[in-house]
């Protein structure tokens, strides 16, 4: 009997702990997944408090590689959203405290992590000190991990650099890699006929076409193209002497150095030699801006601090020479008043000796007489009443001597802070009119800008559907809304026959550079789903595009969906964007990363089996962040509920009312972020 006790009480503690670490589990991937979705947004405080809610919970568990991948991405986080010094301060801290608790994983992620950074900041030695370091942690204590993602990265610094050498060495190490992936494969061939095309090999040609032959084996394999396919086949039709085909792949290249590159060399080879120059001098400024832009940036801040530090330690030292300067004439007037003082009181002595002697010598007399010794007496108080009034008339004329100093002291203090103050009103009256005539100028840009920006709008706006198809089968409407006068929203779709494809998206920031890259974001979803490819491989493709050349670290987040309009099937593709509402219920999503961040990022797609006469309702955070004039959000919980109010609406009327519903709740508020919607309903 007491062994069948021990047994059952055995029994329950592992019940209990399996229970616990299913709950660890899950409390980790719950974090992971919220992590992804505020990686998106500017919510600062809220991503940086789920990332250490999250690193303290991989802690709890021994989670060694959660741990240090979260603290990863909060220093690319940081350097993206916050300032490019706290991301390299937090890779700094994850790295001494991977230093104290002798984590040889930890100082290979947060090397990996610091080269990235140093990287996009152009700083090509410690980069490159940087990833040699992840590599020797890799050989050292991970040998059966796969090292071509560090030695990619240093081929690309390489190309930076036109070291085609080390171009070649770094892409042949990748590829004798016992642990490479089929897209690194794709990846280290494509390096290869990059690095062979800018070196000085006498052979470089027949090489290049054999090194061309084998990455297109790999792309077979792989199924689709890498970041570098629209470069190395330009470079291909440059050498095979084919300048139309050089000139088409040189424009499907996104914005960079290397599309202005591979248009000037393949406007040259059509002997468009006036357009050429124009590439080529866009190139050259292009690389120069890049190359000065952080230098004389940093120099200036540097400049301007030093100045501030300067005139402040200036302004100090005068402030204690006028200190010192007046300690010394009060010090000197103290001593003055001392010494007269001592004299006085010598002279007092000596008068007081004086009638010492004069006393004794009036007792040693005998025969004056009472008459003398009255009159002797009566001299001595004449004496010492003359002494006293004498002494009196010094003191008075000590006193004036002082009060006129002080006089004089005070108006000269009064006649130069009146001339400096004289100085002070020119200078700001100078100022002043040179920020009036600044004022004009800024007013005719700020006009000029306007203008420019409403122009900026309607482009933006005409990118986007606004029409949508009428049919049977088929009910599908959006609506967006910028924030300011240009935004980083996005919603498309393409349809053919019986096949939807459909997209909604938001661009990191504001303004002008995130339009843009909404720009380049819709073309690249347009062009790829009119190759009818699955949404994972679209999101592959997209991210590797849009990764490519990326300086400014900027990033869209995006849900891809293609829906069949005959039997209801919906396969999709969830890039660290909101998750949708279908029905009622919110969809569970694969955490994927946003697209833009990182290349060579394999994305999860997912599939539902019939959604025919459910509306699939999809949003970006400005819906769900709205915020009223004391800052309460719109919040996820009122989304289904306004759709469960009305659940024979349409598509446009849904949108319509969820409009209504956020206006209402925000009032008087300014919006803080872009509002898109997006609803779909299959009617089979």
């Amino acid at each position: 009997m007491r062994r069948i006790s021990i047994i059952l009480t055995l029994l329950a503690l592992v019940a209990c702990l399996g229970v616990k670490a299913q709950t660890s589990d899950s409390k980790i991937a719950r974090l992971q997944a919220d992590m992804y979705r505020l990686f998106s947004t500017n919510l600062v405080d809220s991503f940086n408090l789920v990332v250490e809610q999250l690193k303290e919970a991989a802690q709890q568990v021994g989670d060694e590689r959660t741990f240090y991948k979260a603290w990863g991405n909060q220093a690319m986080y940081n350097f993206s959203n916050i300032g490019r010094d706290q991301g390299l301060e937090e890779i700094a801290k994850a790295r001494e405290y991977a230093k104290q608790h002798n984590s040889k994983y930890g100082l290979l992620t947060s090397s990996y992590a610091n080269a990235s950074m140093l990287s996009t900041l152009k700083l090509y030695d410690q980069a490159e000190k940087a990833y040699r370091e992840a590599i020797e942690y890799k050989e050292t204590y991970f040998p059966d991990e796969s090292g071509a993602a560090y030695y990619l990265g240093l081929a690309k610094l390489y190309v930076n650099q036109s070291k085609s050498e080390q171009v070649l060495e770094c892409a042949r190490k990748t590829l004798a890699d016992p642990h490479l992936i089929p897209l690194h494969r794709l990846s280290a061939w494509s390096y290869l006929c990059i690095g062979i095309y800018i070196s000085n090999s006498p052979n470089k040609y027949e090489l290049f076409n054999t090194y061309y032959a084998e990455r297109e084996k790999a792309k077979a394999v792989v199924g689709h193209d890498d970041n570098l396919g629209h470069l190395v086949d330009s470079e291909k039709a440059i050498i095979n002497n084919d300048p139309e085909e050089a000139l088409r792949q040189a424009e499907a290249l996104p914005p960079g150095l290397n599309r202005l590159s591979s248009l000037h060399r393949a406007l040259a080879l059509m002997g468009r030699y006036k357009e050429a120059y124009e590439e080529l001098y866009n190139y050259l400024k292009a690389k120069d801006s890049i190359n000065n832009e952080e230098f004389k940036r940093w120099s200036s801040e540097s400049a301007i601090q030093q100045g501030l530090v300067r005139m402040e330690n200036e302004a100090k030292d005068l402030r204690l020479a006028n200190q010192e300067l007046e300690l010394s004439k009060i010090t000197s007037e103290l001593e003055q008043q001392r010494l007269e003082a001592e004299a006085n009181e010598l002279k007092l002595k000596n008068q007081n000796a004086e009638l010492e002697r004069s006393a004794m010598q009036l007792e040693k007399a005998t025969l004056d007489g009472i008459t003398k010794e009255l009159d002797l007496r009566q001299k001595l108080m004449d004496a010492e009443a003359q002494n006293q009034a004498e002494h009196s008339r010094r003191q008075t004329r000590h006193f004036i001597y002082i009060i006129i100093g002080i006089v004089l002291a005070s108006l000269a203090y009064i006649i130069y802070r009146r001339m400096s103050q004289v100085k002070q009103l020119k200078a700001k009256n100078d100022q002043l009119s040179q920020a009036y005539d600044q004022l004009e100028k800024t007013t005719s840009v700020k006009e000029r800008i306007e203008s420019e920006l409403r122009i900026a709008r309607d482009i933006q706006m005409s990118m986007v559907p606004s029409s949508f198809p009428s049919r049977s089968d088929l009910d599908i409407y959006a609506y967006m809304m910028p924030a300011k006068e240009v935004g980083g929203d996005l919603y498309s779709f393409v349809l053919e026959d019986s096949s939807l494809y459909f997209c909604i998206g938001d661009v990191s920031g504001k303004g002008v550079p995130a339009s843009l890259f909404m720009a380049q974001t819709i073309r690249l979803f347009r062009m790829l789903a009119a190759q009818h490819l699955a949404p994972a491989a679209i999101a592959t493709k997209m991210n590797n595009e849009l990764s490519e050349n990326n300086e400014q670290g900027m990033f869209v987040t995006m849900f891809i969906g293609q829906a069949n309009l005959t039997n209801g099937q919906l396969d999709f593709c969830n890039c660290g964007h909101n998750p949708p509402v279908l029905g009622l219920q919110f969809l569970e999503v694969e955490p994927n990363a946003p697209l833009g961040l990182w290349s060579e990022l394999e994305y999860i797609g997912e599939h539902i089996e019939d959604i025919r006469h459910q509306r699939l309702f999809l949003y970006t955070d400005g819906l769900n962040e709205a915020e009223d004039v004391w800052h309460n959000q719109f919040g996820d919980d009122n989304i289904p509920l306004i759709l469960e109010e009305h659940p024979a609406f349409s598509c446009q009327q849904t949108i319509d009312v969820m409009k209504q519903a956020v206006a209402d709740h925000a009032g008087n508020a300014e919006p803080s972020d872009d509002l898109t919607m997006l609803c779909v309903k299959v009617m089979g």
